[in-house]
């Protein structure tokens, strides 16, 4: 990921994400049991070149937030802050992009996805299934 360190050398941040993260995920599962939604989990972490080059690429991508809009309750867990959540899901590697249901049960796990590859994941997992060609 030379991407990655290239933005971690540029004193520039990433373009805020194009929808809100949550932090807690006791809170966004209980979110999703109330509204239908499953809960996406960036496991993550500051000094990781993938997850910069996610922080600049993906999560900024106007159509990644109308994804996620559409049925899911997005949750960025940092590795080094939350360990526990981390051993909870067997997070050996980073990032590790998780789908969970309401209940915390692992629909999905993927490393590394650039924008076109998420896009598919989150329409694979769209509440009602994926769209047609």
């Amino acid at each position: 990921m030379l991407k990655g360190w290239y933005y971690r050398s540029r004193p520039a941040p990433p373009p805020p994400p194009s929808f809100e993260w949550r932090t807690d995920l006791d809170a966004a599962l209980a979110d999703a049991r109330a509204s239908g939604r499953l809960v996406f989990v960036d496991f993550q972490a500051a000094w990781c070149p993938p997850c910069i080059t996610m922080q600049h690429d993906v999560w900024p991508d106007p159509a990644v937030g109308e994804a996620l809009a559409r049925g899911f309750v997005p949750v960025a867990i940092d590795v080094d802050r939350d360990p526990h959540t981390s051993g909870r899901y067997k997070v050996r590697a980073i990032p590790t992009l998780l789908v969970l249901d309401a209940d915390g049960a692992v629909l999905d796990r993927v490393s590394y996805l650039g924008t076109s590859g998420l896009l598919r994941l989150l329409d694979e997992h769209r509440p009602g299934g994926p769209a047609g060609p």
